[in-house]
């Protein structure tokens, strides 16, 4: 987000602190409040009459698609699990984790933020004022359009990197010497937890599994289930 302190600059992209500051490819500072922007070749773009386009407060830079830029890719770069057991006399233990990592999700929470105010939404989006400088959501206004808002967009898109502790298994399998009188060959009980512990690389995602890609209709629950296996 602009912020306090950079009025100058962000009125040469039409903008005030707390709006969201978009990286425009080739966009070069001169100097406070003056920007100019440079082509594929490196070269400034020039108007017809040759001389280079300055950005500023009285000549705003104009989004267009031609700034569009690629966040990332729904598919992860890395994915990798392990499954380690181990066994203390007549214990038995059984963790599996896993990983994605470099993906980005379309978090269908962070799309309910509404940038007018208006709207219903949850009340812990960390949106910017000037005493709390944000960078997670802009500034909230009464009179802005959410749907001409510059970058609204691609609020909800998140990087959706995660590491988890899929389940963890604690068994305890009873001596044969106890058993036997029973008519019992074995007996073992166990307790099992899924989805213990998952750990965002962003903060946008406390208390959410990005397991789930983003969707919101069918969270993946914690379970604690506990069992027994008996042979005769």
């Amino acid at each position: 987000m602009w912020q306090l302190g950079e009025e100058t600059d962000a009125a040469a992209f039409g903008c005030a602190p707390g709006d969201i500051k978009i990286n425009v490819p080739g966009m070069i500072k001169e100097a406070d409040g003056k920007f100019y922007k440079v082509g594929d070749d490196g070269q400034p773009l020039t108007d017809k009459n040759g001389d280079i386009i300055y950005y500023t407060k009285d000549n705003k830079y104009t989004y267009s698609d031609a700034d569009s830029q690629v966040l990332g890719h729904n598919a992860p770069k890395w994915t990798m699990g392990f499954q380690n057991s181990f066994t203390y006399k007549n214990f038995d233990l059984t963790i599996y984790a896993y990983f994605r990592w470099g993906q980005m999700i379309n978090y269908e929470m962070l799309g309910w933020y509404d940038s007018t105010g208006k709207g219903n939404f949850p009340t812990y989006f960390n949106y910017w004022t000037e005493s709390n400088p944000s960078n997670d959501f802009p500034a909230l206004n009464a009179n802005r359009e959410t749907k001409s808002y510059i970058g609204y967009g691609s609020l909800n898109y998140v990087d959706g990197s995660f590491f988890k502790i899929k389940n963890i298994t604690l068994g305890y399998t009873f001596p044969e010497r106890l058993l036997k009188n029973a008519g019992i060959s074995k007996c073992r009980l166990y307790a099992t937890i899924t989805n213990p512990l998952t750990v965002a690389k962003s903060h946008l995602l406390k208390d959410y599994d990005p397991e789930m890609n983003g969707a919101l209709k069918y969270p993946l629950s914690k379970q604690l289930v506990f069992g027994v296996n008996v042979s005769f």
